[in-house]
């Protein structure tokens, strides 16, 4: 398991959040293979990002 951390903003407000995410080996290797693995792991945490929020490009950070 790896920790990532991806940064989200609300386009309305300008606010800026973390949300960090867990990622398996297998997700991780599928990640790496792609053309772009932040934007990988990006959609990896979806389903972590609240509404109104979305990721800011190229802000993947692993912890």
């Amino acid at each position: 398991m790896a920790d990532y951390l991806v940064e989200i903003v609300n386009p309305k407000t300008n606010e800026e959040r973390q949300v960090t995410v867990s990622v398996t080996e297998l997700q991780l290797a599928r990640a790496k293979r792609s053309q772009d693995w932040m934007a990988a792991i990006q959609d990896l945490a979806r389903p972590l990002i609240p509404a109104g929020y979305m990721p800011i490009g190229r802000r993947v950070a692993a912890l």
